[in-house]
Order: structure tokens, then sequence, then C-alpha cells
């Protein structure tokens, strides 16, 4: 299990992520939150936690969600989850067949 200050520092560098994307400043972002000029630069910096409802709008100014912010490669959120799409809308056979297909892809990896 992950202990806290491992997943305060993934909460920062996440948020920092989506703001760069967004081409956004901690300063702006601040701004945008209706916080003073310093309060996100103060979080990723670990000065204090924010509140998850902060958290929560932090993510909704930078045009996110908070699926994509927890997701395990944010870097590849938009492709996983259009494949993760394209497999829920195939039939029960459909997904077994591209199952069987995934697993003996597998073992040709290298």
């Amino acid at each position: 299990m992950k202990d806290i200050k491992q997943n305060r520092q993934f909460l920062i560098n996440r948020l920092g992520q989506l703001r760069n994307r967004a081409g956004l400043s901690a300063r702006e972002l601040s701004g945008q939150m209706g916080k003073s000029d310093a309060y996100i630069a103060k979080f990723e910096n670990g000065d204090f936690s924010i509140p998850v409802e902060v958290l929560f709008d932090a993510v909704e100014i930078c045009n996110s969600s908070m699926e994509e912010f927890f997701w395990s490669d944010i870097e590849k959120y938009s492709e996983q989850k259009q494949l993760l799409s394209i497999y829920e809308s195939l039939s029960d056979e459909s997904k077994k067949v591209l199952w069987n297909l995934i697993k003996n892809l597998k073992q040709f990896k290298n």
C-alpha cells in the first residue's frame, strides 16, 4: 500500500500535468478558482493539502475529468478510452474472440 506522501505526490504531479497541458500557470489556475495567486503553487510545492472539492474544480478548469485525472497513463487516456468504448460495444462472442486474440498476441510481445 502506498503511503500518504506518495499519494499526495501523485496528486501534485497529476494536477501539474493537467495544468500545463491546459496552458495555465499555477497563478492563472488559482485565479480562475477564485483563490489567492499562490494557492496552486503552494499546493504543488507540498506546502499544504487541498480539499477534494477544490481538486475537482481545478481538474474541471483544466478541461479534464476525474476519470482522466486518475487514469494510470494519462498520456494514453484518449486512446485507451476509445479502445474501451469499442470493446464495450462488441457482442459477448466478439469480446471472447478479441480476448483470445490478445492473449495469443501477448506471447509475441518482444
